[in-house]
């Protein structure tokens, strides 16, 4: 597969905007099953992430040119908003900046240049989106109670758990090896199927 650098047309827009709609229905399936669960919620991110590498590595797989990673990127974070975490979105919106910036110096040329700029990105994603909360030691998810549509005691588990570094640390951990593995096994359906028939 040949790399470019051209800029992005009609055609890349209507794939990106296909892809981009495909993780958000992955993001909102596996979001909302992994919030059944009290761990599930507080690693909502990585979870999600881990499945909607797929939709990430098709797009840049297919495309390959400058601009995928941050539109999908923005589209992403966009069901933020739905908690009130505003800064969190923008936060995010510069991480995966960030991480288009590292896809496009290596010119998503192969692999390597795809699933690194994802792992950063999606790492990015969870360490900014959910700085506010744990820098407010609780006080978001109680400001938020009935955007949340928090119950008293799942509040009181909340705030035992969130303003805790340590956890923070854990969830940037965990979306490092989540993002990563997804990311790969994605790369690894791609090249056994969709290469084959031609999609990428």
């Amino acid at each position: 597969m040949e790399t470019t650098t051209n800029k992005l047309n009609a055609k890349d827009f209507i794939f990106i905007g296909i892809f981009a709609a495909v993780a958000l229905l992955i993001f909102f399936i596996t979001g909302a099953l992994a919030a059944l669960t009290l761990f599930g919620t507080i690693a909502n991110i990585p979870i999600t992430l881990f499945f909607v590498s797929i939709a990430f590595m098709l797009a840049a797989s297919k495309v390959r040119k400058t601009g995928v990673f941050f539109i999908m990127g923005i589209i992403i974070v966009l069901p933020g908003f739905m908690a009130a975490n505003g800064i969190g979105v923008g936060l995010s919106i510069i991480g995966w900046f960030i991480a288009e910036i590292l896809a496009s110096t290596m010119k998503y040329k192969d692999k390597k240049a795809i699933i690194l700029p994802y792992v950063l990105g999606s790492t990015l994603q969870t360490a900014l989106f959910t700085l506010p909360m744990y820098i407010s030691h609780g006080e978001y998810f109680m400001q938020r109670k009935e955007i949340l549509h928090l119950t008293d005691e799942a509040l009181q588990q909340y705030l035992q758990v969130v303003g805790s570094w340590q956890m923070y640390g854990s969830m940037i951990a965990l979306t490092i090896i989540t993002s990563f593995a997804g990311a790969w096994i994605s790369m690894r359906i791609l090249k056994k199927h969709f290469e084959k028939a031609g999609v990428i």
